[in-house]
C-alpha cells in the first residue's frame, strides 16, 4: 500500500495557496493550507509533514524563521522557501546555511519545476528514512545486486557539505566565468 505524502503549503496569497494545492493534489499529495508564519508553524506541529512549502514573506511570522523553527523538530520535514523576493544567486545558499532551508524557488514557479523540486526532496526523505530503518522494515534485497554499503562521501572540508552539481548550477545559473 502506497502512503501519500502530506506536503503544507504556507502562503499569505489565497490565489497562490490555491493553485499550489491543485498542482500539489494533480500529483497525488495530500495538502495542508496556512496563511501565515504562525499558523503555519502550528500546522507544523499538528499535521507532521513530510515537506513544507513556504512563502519567504509571511505577515506574523518570516518564512525564513519558520523554515528555521520547523527544521528543529524531530524529525525535521524538508522545506522549499519560493520567493519573489529573494531571488539573487547567493540567497539559495544562504537560506540553506542560515535557516536549514532545504531550497529556495522563485516565483513565480513552473508547475513542473515545482513538482520535479518536490519529488527530489520526498526521494532524499526517503533515502534518508532507509538509512534509519531498523533491518526488519527494509524490502527483501536481491542477493545478486547485494554489493555491500555505498561508499560515503567526503564532505567538503571548507564548508562541510558539497552542493550537487544541479544545484551549483541552479546557485551560479547566469554568472560569469573567468577565462584563464
Amino acid at each position: 500500500m502506497c502512503v501519500r505524502r502530506k506536503i503544507l503549503v504556507i502562503d499569505d496569497d489565497p490565489v497562490i495557496r490555491e493553485i499550489l494545492k491543485s498542482v500539489l493534489e494533480k500529483a497525488d499529495y495530500e495538502v495542508v493550507l496556512a496563511d501565515n508564519g504562525l499558523s503555519g508553524l502550528e500546522a507544523a506541529k499538528r499535521d507532521s509533514p513530510d515537506l513544507v512549502i513556504t512563502d519567504g514573506l509571511l505577515p506574523k511570522l518570516h518564512g525564513f524563521l519558520v523554515c528555521k523553527q520547523i527544521k528543529e523538530f524531530e524529525p525535521p520535514p524538508k522545506v522549499i522557501i519560493l520567493t519573489g523576493l529573494y531571488t539573487k544567486p547567493t540567497y539559495k545558499w544562504d537560506v540553506k546555511r542560515d535557516y536549514n532551508a532545504d531550497d529556495l524557488l522563485a516565483k513565480p514557479v513552473e508547475p513542473a519545476a515545482l513538482i520535479k523540486c518536490v519529488k527530489k526532496h520526498l526521494a532524499d526523505l526517503t533515502t534518508l528514512q532507509s538509512a534509519y530503518a531498523l533491518p526488519s522494515e527494509l524490502p527483501a534485497r536481491d542477493s545478486q545486486l547485494d554489493r555491500g554499503p555505498a561508499p560515503k562521501a567526503e564532505p567538503d572540508v571548507a564548508i562541510g557539505f558539497r552542493f550537487s552539481a544541479t544545484e551549483m548550477e541552479e546557485i551560479f545559473n547566469g554568472w560569469a566565468v573567468p577565462c584563464s
